[in-house]
């Protein structure tokens, strides 16, 4: 049996008109496996950027963990189109069983740095570019299965309660976890509980059956060039791609870079609070997505600009905080709105996508991501190592909201999306 095409077909569980995707117990072993997965990997935000501020001089600081996040993300953004082809070509599960056991394999090598007290930093950034490179085929497998397990009427509800649950881990619980077992056990402890939540989450994976896809007679590199110029011809599935890149350079970018660095030395805080800053940004995202599917917002394009123009707003007022509560009120706000940005932006392309084209623009999102990601932390890294963490946040803030501004007034191909 082969796993791209010959497995049994799989019968739907539930009527189309469901709205509730808890019908379907695939879905619900989907939430748990992204559960369990996503504090893994929420866990490595944290412990690897500690890993490196602890090796370097004060003034290596910056640079040092904007080089090795740029390590963490940018081997996935160049793998990304291949993992949403490969998505379209093969089973989900198998991706994610194989691309979650590589994460904890490596992870197990991160226990043996932190156990034998190896100093030097170099074998840091390989062992996070084959985890980024993995990760560039678990985002479009995980994303494209879920239109799978649930009714069409249930996909939005879906797509919130998975966002909600995957974000409060891997931004929540994760980071959180991550910060208080490194500033209380140590990091080799951090790392351990990495390997077992990644390795759990692989297992979990593997149980949950889809409808495999029809076998494609064409090359990889076809399939995505025909990806490429679908979603050129769809001006709103484009228009959301490219605001897709904002995140991840001024929001995300700035803040993972400067975070490990105003903690100790604006606040004179433990690294557990290095955690918690990562924690309340994805409070703020659980909080709002519960909001969003008590009470949708019917524009959900314009949703989309708005909160790219809000994000900016509080990233600002952040960057001007002079007080550990406040920035991590702020950070909780600037949760609220993430949420809307992070659910709506997947429910629009997930809504607007053929099919048979689902896991390539997916994997388009992930590569707006991931590719903005490092462009994110490199400029973040030279802004912070010349003028300091505040200018960093300030600039990003204030460009981001002149982004949403003109996307709201400009960009009607996706302001008009319901």
């Amino acid at each position: 049996m082969t796993e791209g095409h010959s497995s049994p077909e799989v019968a739907p569980e539930v009527p189309d008109d469901s709205s509730n995707p808890f019908d379907s117990s695939r879905f619900r072993r989907w939430c748990v496996a992204s559960l369990v997965a996503g504090a893994g990997v929420g866990i490595q935000t944290v412990t690897v950027p500690l890993f490196i501020r602890d090796r370097v001089e004060l003034d290596e600081r910056a640079a040092a963990i904007s080089a090795v996040l740029i390590a963490t993300t940018l081997p996935g953004g160049c793998m990304a189109l291949f993992g949403g082809a490969a998505a379209d070509r093969m089973e989900e599960r198998y991706i994610l069983m194989r691309s979650y056991a590589v994460a904890a394999a490596v992870s197990i090598l991160y226990v043996a740095l932190c156990v034998t007290e190896f100093e030097e930093i170099w074998p840091v950034f390989p062992l996070a570019a084959i985890v980024s490179a993995a990760g560039g085929f678990t985002n479009p497998a995980r994303q494209s299965m879920l239109p799978q397990l649930v009714s069409r009427a249930a996909l939005q509800n879906g797509v919130i309660f998975g966002t909600m649950g995957f974000m409060s881990t891997l931004q929540f619980l994760g980071p959180a976890l991550g910060g208080v077992l490194a500033d209380v056990y140590g990091l080799a402890v951090a790392f351990s509980a990495e390997v077992a939540l990644l390795l759990g989450g692989a297992v979990a994976f593997g149980g949950i059956r889809t409808q495999p896809p029809p076998p494609s007679q064409r090359k990889v590199l076809h399939d995505l060039a025909d990806g490429l110029r679908y979603a050129a011809r769809h001006p709103g599935i484009r228009g959301v791609l490219l605001l897709g890149l904002v995140p991840g350079v001024f929001f995300i970018g700035p803040f993972a870079v400067t975070v490990p660095i105003v903690v100790p030395d604006w606040f004179a805080a433990g690294d557990r609070w290095v955690g918690f800053f990562w924690g309340f940004f994805g409070g703020g995202v659980v909080i709002g997505s519960i909001g969003l599917m008590w009470r949708p917002i019917p524009r959900r394009g314009l949703a989309v600009c708005c909160s790219t123009l809000a994000g900016g707003v509080v990233l600002i007022l952040y960057g001007s905080s002079q007080s550990l509560a406040v920035s991590a009120g702020l950070l909780f706000v600037w949760g609220l709105g993430a949420s809307v940005f992070i659910n709506y932006a997947v429910v629009l392309l997930q809504h607007y996508s053929e099919p048979a084209m689902m896991g390539r623009v997916m994997s388009m999102y992930t590569l707006a991501f991931l590719t903005a990601s490092p462009l994110g932390y490199l400029q973040a890294g030279v802004v912070t190592d010349a003028l300091g963490p505040r200018i960093a946040l300030l600039s990003s803030g204030w460009i981001a909201a002149a982004i949403g501004l003109a996307a709201i007034l400009f960009l009607k191909s996706v302001r008009d999306l319901e």
